[in-house]
Formats: C-alpha cells, sequence, structure tokens
C-alpha cells in the first residue's frame, strides 16, 4: 500500500455507532477465512475468500471488484454511490498501516482505494475479535458460548455444510449433480426420479438396493490424481442411463471438485462446450463448484482433444451452436503458476478480459476423501 491511501482506522465503538445510524449505507467487508466467517460475523457483513495462489500473483495490488464484492447489488450500490463507507476488518490487526503485506485486507482496502466511488474506505483496529468482544450481539455465530449452552451445541451438532443443502441440482434432463449426502437420501433420489449412482470417490458406501444402478471410479481429490484417464467410463456410463431412459447422480464427498469435473467433462464431449461455457454452465447451478487445478488442467487437455481449432487467446472465435450464447474465450498466462485460469462471471454476457490471469472462483470447502 501507499501512504496517499486515504484510510481511516476506526475503533469498534464507532463502528457500533455506524451500524446503528448507517447500517443502509454502510458496506463490512470481513477479511478472514471461509470458515471463521461462517463460525461467527457481524451481522450483514460479507466475506472475501481470495485464491493463496491469486493472493501471491497480485502482490497486496487492487483487482477487479466482483471478486471483492460477488453480491451484484452491492456492486451496484458502489458505483452509484449509494454506500458512502466501506469497512474492512480481519482478525486482530490494530491498525491498517499494520496490516500484512500480500494479505486479503491489503487487497481489499488497496481495491476499494482505487474505485471513485467515493466512499470513505475504513479498517477496523482490532479486527473482529476485539468487536465480537465488546458487542456480541450484533453478530451471528454458530460457536457455542457458555450463555448459550446445550442449545446452541445442539444447533451446532445439526448444522450441515453447505455442499449438503438443499438436493442435487439438474445439469441435464438426466444429469444430476450433489454430494454422498444427497446420494445416501432416498426420499431425494424418489423426488427426482433418479435411477442410478455413479461414485467418484474411494468410499465406497452400501451400495444402493432395488432400481438403482451404480458405478463406483475410485478417484481422490489430489493435485497428483488422474480423472481423465475415467472420463469414457464416466462418459459411458451417463449415456447409457439416458439412453435406457433413466437419471443419473454424479457425486463425490461434497460434490464440490471431482464429480463438477466429470459433469463439466461430458458436456463437453456431448454438447461441444468449451471449458470456460461447461465451468459457468454447471457453476449457475451448483455455484459452490470448485475442481482442483490439476482437474482444471486435465478438463483444459481435453478441450484441445475435442476442439482442436480453439486457441487459447482472450479473441478465439466460434462457430458452433452452444448451450449458451458465446463467452469470451479465457486466457492461460505463459507465466502461470501452478495453472491459474481465467474464467468469466458471467455465463449469458461476453466478458471483457483485460488482464491474462484472473481468479478462479474456488470455494473455501474442500472435498473429503
Amino acid at each position: 500500500m501507499t501512504s496517499s491511501m486515504k484510510v481511516l482506522s476506526i475503533d469498534c465503538r464507532r463502528l457500533q455507532k455506524i451500524i446503528r445510524k448507517e447500517y443502509g449505507n454502510c458496506l463490512i467487508v470481513d477479511c478472514r477465512t471461509y470458515f471463521s466467517f461462517l463460525d461467527s460475523s457481524i451481522k450483514g457483513s460479507v466475506n472475501v475468500n481470495l485464491n493463496s495462489v491469486i493472493l501471491r500473483r497480485l502482490r497486496g495490488g487492487p483487482v477487479p471488484l466482483k471478486y471483492i464484492i460477488p453480491d451484484e447489488k452491492a456492486q451496484c450500490r458502489l458505483r452509484e454511490g449509494s454506500i458512502s463507507t466501506v469497512v474492512a476488518l480481519d482478525s486482530s490487526t490494530l491498525h491498517w498501516q499494520k496490516v500484512k503485506k500480500d494479505s486479503v485486507a491489503q487487497i481489499v482496502i488497496s481495491t476499494f482505494s482505487h474505485l471513485a466511488s467515493g466512499a470513505k474506505i475504513c479498517f477496523l483496529k482490532g479486527g473482529y475479535e476485539c468487536f465480537h468482544s465488546q458487542y456480541p450481539e450484533l453478530c451471528t455465530e454458530l460457536k457455542p458460548t457458555p450463555h448459550r449452552g446445550t442449545e446452541m451445541q445442539k444447533l451446532v451438532s445439526h448444522h450441515k455444510p453447505d455442499y449438503d443443502q438443499g438436493k442435487p441440482v439438474e445439469i441435464l434432463p438426466f444429469l444430476y449433480l450433489g454430494s454422498a449426502y444427497h446420494a445416501s437420501r432416498d426420499d431425494y433420489l424418489h423426488d427426482l426420479q433418479i435411477t442410478a449412482l455413479l461414485n467418484i470417490s474411494r468410499r465406497d458406501p452400501q451400495q444402493p438396493k432395488g432400481r438403482l444402478r451404480y458405478k463406483r471410479i475410485p478417484v481422490e481429490d489430489s493435485h497428483l490424481a488422474d480423472i481423465s484417464a475415467h472420463f469414457p467410463e464416466a462418459i459411458d456410463f451417463i449415456d447409457c442411463v439416458r439412453t435406457s431412459g433413466g437419471k443419473v447422480l454424479v457425486h463425490c464427498e461434497a460434490g464440490i471438485s471431482r464429480s463438477p469435473t466429470i459433469c463439466m467433462a461430458y458436456i463437453m464431449k456431448t454438447k461441444g462446450l468449451q471449458l470456460e461455457e461447461a465451468f459457468q454452465f454447471i457453476k449457475q447451478r451448483r455455484p459452490l463448484i470448485s475442481p482442483n487445478l490439476s482437474f482444471m488442467g486435465q478438463l483444459l487437455q481435453l478441450e484441445t482433444e475435442l476442439l482442436p481449432s480453439v486457441t487459447l487467446t482472450p479473441t478465439a472465435p466460434c462457430s458452433q451452436d452452444r448451450i449458451s450464447p458465446r463467452a469470451d474465450a479465457f486466457a492461460l498466462s505463459n507465466t502461470y503458476e501452478a495453472s491459474v485460469f481465467s474464467f468469466p462471471t458471467s455465463f449469458l454476457t461476453p466478458v471483457s478480459i483485460q488482464t491474462p490471469v484472473h481468479q478462479l472462483n474456488l470455494c473455501p470447502i474442500t472435498a473429503l476423501p
């Protein structure tokens, strides 16, 4: 950060007054980890969670606003000038000038300081730990505290992770994506008329009985795993279910990395999609997906095999019919680190890519074995 940045360090009392009196015009940006934010956070705040590879490449500089604030309404409010104060906070840093170099908080402050929104940029002294100790009533949390006791412990024990919320999602009329929990729910399978399960994990639960067909492909969610070697058998299994008039649920443990990779491979193969389009097509339906970078590299190789005429440039033309309107092709930097891919954030409208490396919108939840 430079000394020219106008950032005001405020104490917890000042933030409490802002929340009480200016809440509608205030945006609180929590720069802690995703799990810390889930456990306990200031009511109404938004979380920023940037990929560690991107953090290293950005070196604390500004990033496009859409990566900091994914909520489109909040983005519009910032651009329209209806947000007068932005408050960034981390865990416990005492002053913004002491924020660690290349940290999420530094990138957030840098990004907002470069916006022409007119909003005042503030940093919370002492971070979330200090604010929570003084104003716990303005925070939401799942962690049990002494005054909540057994009641809160019961809530925590029954809290399902985000990837198990809701039902499996429909990718195509015969293809569904979900988690191992979803695959274990007979009521979900019955309601969706699922006739087959494709398990992409090492864990082999008790095989379903009765009408369900079942196939397991043992793959670890690891950068060393060769998931592409299993693309043909997975695609064949899905196609067999389709041609028989059935429906298949593809799942791993969390439905975040391995099973979305298989679904992407399937629609790339059968629908002629490029990787960026397949990624956004599925992410629209299950926003939590985040295939590991090695899997994305293997999907990129599949794209070159399926669509050899496609070049990895920001202006690659496309003449084939797609499931969606054409989105700009993504760029792969010649100096990329650990395969950093660029994906458009909108699946329905073209996106102008200004730099060769963007954030792969990775979800912080890690799939289980």
